[in-house]
């Protein structure tokens, strides 16, 4: 656990969660459309979002997942506070954007 406690005191940071509560859902949602649409361009992906409610859900819950399997460790596992309140603040901020395109 050393390896982890001195990791946790260079990335213990508000901002530093942020960029991960950031940059993890485009990574997640890269991977998913590379896994689940690999043969659409991404502005077919677009068009087959924007063409139905239904198509939007999984192309759109899917890369908030990271962040959640993030916050279980950086919360409960590591106790880094600081980089979970930021890491939270981005997610909420998703949240209520996918919820709204959803509901859309």
């Amino acid at each position: 656990m050393g390896v982890i406690n001195n990791l946790g005191k260079k990335l213990d940071k508000k901002v530093i969660g942020l960029i991960f509560g950031i940059v993890l859902p485009i990574l997640g949602f890269v991977f998913f459309w590379q896994w689940k649409h690999d043969t659409k361009s991404l502005s077919e992906v677009y068009r087959f979002m924007a063409s139905s409610s239904n198509n939007r859900n999984e192309l759109l819950i899917f890369p908030v997942i990271p962040n959640l399997l993030l916050f279980y460790f950086t919360n409960f596992q590591w106790r880094w506070d600081k980089f979970t309140t930021g890491l939270v603040a981005v997610t909420i901020f998703l949240t209520v954007i996918v919820a709204l395109l959803i509901l859309l």
